[in-house]
């Protein structure tokens, strides 16, 4: 799997925390709108940078349990919410490891014996290696959920890293200090994962499921690069900037690179910058009383008769021909 989806309110949960959000994508060697598409993608190398970025950034030992424990934090992605509704612990977890993709690119593997369940985070590439910042910041959330969720300050039987935490934050959340292992995992008593949620609901569940099944199935999900670059010049144009240069900078890549790119999907950046005013164009005139002048100068264009003429080959009609077009329409 080339790209994993990465929920979009991570933008939100930076901001609510204050950390800079285009510092951690710069730091990261990511895309300015990496969050900003409607489906959010990254490679699962590029996830880990994320991750990374954000701990240096927000130099903070215990910035992932303020992160993993924000409030509301249950409503942060369809998936969390969906196991935040489970009748416990153990059903919770359980529907974590099928859903988790959903959330990042990692997994869960579970394992149970006559006493304890535990959870290994594992790294979709086993070549890579999962950063620290992530380990503590799932291993919080999993803990601050089950505590939400059933009412007590339950504790987990023992937790294993392979990079032990700096500084004492996560210990104190967690109620028990950290092993070095060879693994990540953290083990809960049967017991624990046995309590009710107070948050249980399977109405919820009959809600989420079969959105969830569908978000699965279409995990490979990733946006073209002419998607991006429509999206960037809707933000630039505005503006008044309509360079590639520009365009590719924007988007974290070298004017050459973005070119190639294109012309891989069989495209041009000049096609794509035509497509997007027209789409622009077209938007203004139908849901605005904004001057022919006023279109133009939003679209980029220096001279008025440049866009007349673009209209024109767009539409085959003139702008007055066209507004009466869509006025016998209505």
């Amino acid at each position: 799997m080339n790209h994993f989806i990465v929920d979009g309110r991570y933008k939100d949960l930076l901001e609510y925390q204050g950390i800079d959000v285009s510092v951690v994508l710069k730091k990261a060697g990511l895309p300015e709108d990496a969050l900003n598409h409607k489906t959010p993608t990254m490679k699962e190398v590029e996830y880990y940078r994320f991750l990374e970025a954000i701990d240096e950034v927000a130099d903070d030992p215990g910035m992932p349990v303020a992160m993993a424990t924000t409030d509301k934090i249950e409503t942060f992605s369809p998936p969390i919410f969906a196991s935040y509704c489970s009748r416990n612990g153990a059903a919770c977890i359980e529907r974590l490891s099928r859903y988790k993709k959903l959330i990042g690119p990692m997994s869960f593997v579970v394992s149970k014996d006559e006493e304890t369940e535990t959870v290994e985070l594992a790294t979709g590439d086993p070549a890579l290696k999962m950063p620290s910042f992530m380990v503590r910041s799932e291993f919080a959330f999993l803990i601050g959920m089950i505590r939400r969720a059933t009412g007590t300050e339950m504790k987990p039987e023992r937790i294993t890293m392979r990079d032990l935490p700096k500084g004492s934050e996560f210990e104190e959340f967690a109620g028990i200090a950290p092993e070095k292992g060879g693994r990540d995992t953290i083990a809960f008593t049967n017991a624990a994962l046995e309590e009710p949620f107070v948050s249980h609901s399977e109405a919820m569940w009959s809600y989420f499921e079969p959105e969830l099944n569908k978000r699965l199935a279409d995990l490979e999900v990733d946006d073209s690069v002419s998607a991006r670059v429509r999206s960037a010049l809707t933000e630039l144009l505005p503006a008044g900037v309509s360079g590639v240069e520009s365009v590719a900078e924007k988007l974290g890549m070298s004017r050459r690179t973005l070119q190639r790119k294109l012309s891989e999907e069989g495209t041009t950046f000049q096609k794509q910058l035509n497509s997007t005013r027209e789409v622009l164009a077209l938007h203004y005139i139908k849901n605005t009383d904004m001057t022919t002048n006023d279109i133009a100068y939003l679209l980029g264009y220096a001279e008025l008769n440049s866009f007349l003429r673009a209209f024109s080959i767009w539409t085959g009609k003139t702008i007055t021909e066209y507004k009466k077009t869509e006025i016998d329409r209505k």
